[in-house]
């Protein structure tokens, strides 16, 4: 058979009515035109847009739909729309906060997937990922170890985190939101591989969390925010683990004064960069440094000075909060335990919470974790707790987390950002015996 008369790719039946339900044809509501922009409201207005494009998209694509070309264009003009800021000057590229003040901000995230999702739409999946493999050494050989590592598996729970795990690190949280070549490749695998796929982060759930950044379709993934201390099911049920109202009055409190910093031109720009200040359940969040380095380490450090002593003149006794720097993000966490128990509540504490909910069954492996920082490893950790037919995929270079990753789980594999993760989980879904073809685009645009 010539390459130029080679069958379709087609799903048989069974697979299609799994992987792609039967929905109506979804239209965005609105359209994306050429805009200025010089300011944080005005990028965030931006990118809560392309969120109103996307989720429409990917709908469409899972219900085996064509993909409007007005969407396309859409995208297209947000990108540009974003380079008129970014390539004036890439050195100095400046966004107000307000009248008389502005930061310099790196919108290569923002920029970067926008174009990964034109080109994605535009070509059909197998040339993106031609085109996703100029971004990465080695990419063919990562992906050829991610597919026999997961070959042949059917997963009871999919747990993963976010941010740098299967979503690229973005400057700034409110504008990370999802591609769509992001949403169908990890929602394929959760779809066809998976019993109970799950994100924790910690990021809120809601306002401004996980729910507001993410484009997957619905009902697919349970969505846990504050490190799983609050999560919605499968079926869009809210639960929250109990906070004692003696440490949610504390932590309210701080909250306050730490919402006051923003009239301090000193600390302004900490509530604009990377995580910004978020309001958890049981937790708060003000970023101090972003993925750019770009705030001077004397400032960084001010800041969380600042934020130190807020906290002991709150908890001078240390019972009530406890601070996590992470090097980005200051994370003051509401203690859980008594006495000489009293710690932090982490992501394998979330995942209990959830699976105490009935919504896991932790004790039936197998399970596959993915995370990149170690932060995750409490989640690892307490997999294990129920059941030893756990597999890891880390996105990381970093030998040291590497080793403490293997000690805990051996079944482990590395690789080095969430776009090769990615693609390894989407491909499993199409080809579970780790043999991958070449496949005609399914959904061309028109």
């Amino acid at each position: 058979m010539t390459e130029a008369s080679v069958e379709p790719f087609r799903l048989v039946k069974e697979e299609a009515e799994t992987l792609l339900p039967l929905q109506g044809f979804s239209i965005p509501d609105i359209q994306i035109d050429l805009q200025g922009i010089s300011s944080f409201k005005e990028l965030f207005h931006l990118k809560a847009l392309t969120r109103q494009i996307r989720v429409p998209i990917v709908r469409n694509i899972f219900a085996a739909r064509v993909v409007n070309l007005r969407s396309v264009e859409s995208l297209r003009n947000a990108r540009r729309s974003l380079e008129m800021v970014y390539f004036k000057d890439h050195e100095s590229s400046m966004i107000r906060i307000d009248g008389s003040r502005s930061v310099q901000v790196d919108l290569s995230y923002e920029i970067g997937e926008l174009k990964k999702d034109t080109y994605y739409l535009e070509h059909g999946e197998d040339e993106f990922l031609e085109y996703l493999s100029r971004y990465y050494s080695d990419f063919e050989e990562y992906l050829g170890q991610g597919l026999n590592f997961l070959r042949n598996r059917q997963f009871n729970c999919f747990i993963t985190d976010r941010d740098g795990t299967t979503n690229n690190y973005c400057g700034h949280y409110r504008s990370s939101i999802q591609p769509v070549y992001n949403a169908v490749l990890l929602s394929r695998f959760a779809l066809q591989c998976t019993q109970n796929p799950v994100f924790i982060t910690s990021a809120p759930l809601r306002d401004f969390g996980i729910i507001d950044v993410s484009v997957n379709p619905d009902n697919v993934f349970i969505y846990a925010g504050s490190k799983g201390r609050e999560f919605i099911d499968l079926d869009g049920n809210d639960h929250r683990a109990p906070v004692e109202a003696a440490k949610e009055e504390v932590l309210e409190e701080l909250f306050r004064k730490v919402a006051e910093l923003e009239a301090v031109p000193d600390f302004e720009k900490f509530f604009y960069i990377g995580s910004g200040m978020q309001r958890k359940f049981g937790q708060l969040t003000l970023a101090r440094q972003d993925v750019m380095n770009s705030i001077p380490e004397e400032e960084s450090l001010k800041l969380l000075g600042v934020i130190e002593q807020l906290v002991r003149e709150l908890d001078p006794e240390g019972d009530v909060l406890r601070i996590h720097d992470t090097g980005r993000d200051i994370e003051v966490i509401a203690t859980i335990g008594s006495g000489t128990t009293i710690r932090d509540f982490d992501k394998g504490d979330g995942l209990k919470y959830i699976d105490s909910c009935g919504q896991l069954d932790l004790r039936q492996g197998p399970h596959l974790v993915c995370g990149d920082t170690s932060s995750d490893i409490p989640m690892l950790e307490a997999v294990l707790e129920y059941s030893d037919e756990v597999q890891a995929i880390f996105v990381t270079r970093d030998p040291h987390l590497m080793q403490r990753v293997r000690a805990i789980c051996p079944d482990s594999l590395f690789v080095p950002s969430p776009d090769i993760l990615l693609t390894i989980l989407g491909l499993t879904a199409i080809y579970p015996d780790g043999r991958r073809k070449k496949r005609v685009p399914l959904l061309p645009a028109s």
